[in-house]
């Protein structure tokens, strides 16, 4: 029989409800040899339990500091991050970001990697990471771009070298065929490089084009300015593809790339456009002329399509069937472009020296 005395004293290690005490008063009373094992379970897990919660709270609050001091990120942010990594300690880190400054990354652009991907500040520095950034800078890539290329490929430091990295730049190279372009499509699409299947979509998508007639420059064009969409699944960038053909775009121009970029927008998009389109008396057949001519008119938003044609058809006078021959006015800059050569107009006016409407938008804007 285990004393009273001693039921009371462990009942508050357990809690301070009466109803514990007497299950626990029963359990010493009924079954004491099992009672002592519990409660040899219990101190000794507890014990643990307490100086684990202690070492981790000793490394979260040193992770929490280290991500502020060292890495430049925000107190709430920092406090964020720790709970995806834990530092024991600044030896690793400070091997990461030494090798990071010495690749050209500023503090802020350290502290956005590490928002970006906060593992990499436990990577090996020596075995991981400057591999990879040896391959980089051996390829071109400058200490001013880098730490652009990474930040807003986030993981492709997280990526094999052998495996990923290096088969994947020869890809791009083969379908680049210049050192320069390979680098221009790196900086266009780092998260392509890094993430997309370059074998099972880039390949084929790049040979459909080729299969099409359409030139190396606009290859390179695609590449470079809308890199994303070489890597979009095979069967969908056919689609577009063909589809740009039948509205009779030219594959031989580079229309027909800013053409497959338009036309790979969602279908909600080009409904919201064509009705913008309607108000101005664009009827359907005459947005697709307006589309053939200037493909990339669909990329201008609703505000900027909108104030663009009030200025050019209110203030200026131009009808707007006069600005469907010549859309890509539209797409002119409005206080940088269209203004001021306005207002170089109505001087002209003032001077008697007149154009006829239709050549307006030619020669004056």
């Amino acid at each position: 029989m285990v004393p009273n005395c001693l039921i009371r004293t462990l009942s508050p290690s357990f809690t301070n409800q009466k109803t514990t005490q007497i299950l626990l008063g029963s359990l010493l009373q009924h079954k004491p040899n099992a009672f002592l094992l519990y409660f040899k379970y219990f101190t000794s897990s507890t014990t643990f339990d307490s100086e684990s919660d202690g070492n981790h709270h000793k490394d979260d609050t040193f992770t929490v500091s280290y991500l502020i001091n060292s890495c430049g990120v925000s107190p709430k942010l920092a406090r964020e991050l720790s709970n995806r990594v834990n530092l024991k300690n600044s030896d690793g880190p400070n091997a990461v970001i030494d090798l990071l400054s010495s690749y050209g990354f500023s503090k802020s652009q350290i502290a956005k990697l590490v928002e970006n991907n906060p593992k990499l500040i436990c990577a090996n520095a020596e075995n991981t990471l400057l591999p990879k950034l040896k391959f980089f800078r051996s390829i071109g890539v400058s200490d001013t771009d880098l730490p652009k290329i990474l930040i807003r490929g986030r993981h492709i430091l997280c990526r094999s070298l052998e495996k990923c990295l290096i088969p994947r730049y020869e890809i791009l190279r083969s379908a680049l065929l210049d050192d320069e372009e390979v680098l221009r499509s790196l900086k266009s699409s780092p998260f392509g490089f890094s993430f997309s299947d370059t074998k099972k979509n880039l390949v084929p998508n790049i040979e459909v084009l080729r299969k099409c007639d359409v030139p190396q420059s606009s290859i390179s064009y695609l590449m470079t300015h809308a890199g994303t969409l070489a890597y979009r699944e095979h069967s969908k960038f056919v689609e577009v593809v063909n589809t740009a053909k039948e509205i009779g775009f030219n594959p031989l121009r580079v229309n027909f790339i800013v053409a497959i970029e338009v036309l790979s927008k969602r279908k909600a998009v080009w409904e919201s456009r064509f009705e913008i389109y309607e108000r101005w008396g664009w009827d359907g057949e005459m947005a697709l002329r307006v589309i053939r001519k200037f493909p990339a008119v669909i990329k201008l938003s609703e505000e900027t399509f909108t104030k663009n044609m009030s200025f050019l058809v209110k203030e200026m006078g131009c009808p707007s069937e006069a600005i469907a021959e010549y859309p890509v006015v539209v797409g002119y800059n409005l206080e940088k472009r269209i203004i001021p050569r306005f207002s170089v107009n109505k001087i002209l006016k003032s001077k008697r020296i007149h154009y006829k409407k239709k050549k307006v938008l030619i020669k004056v804007i």
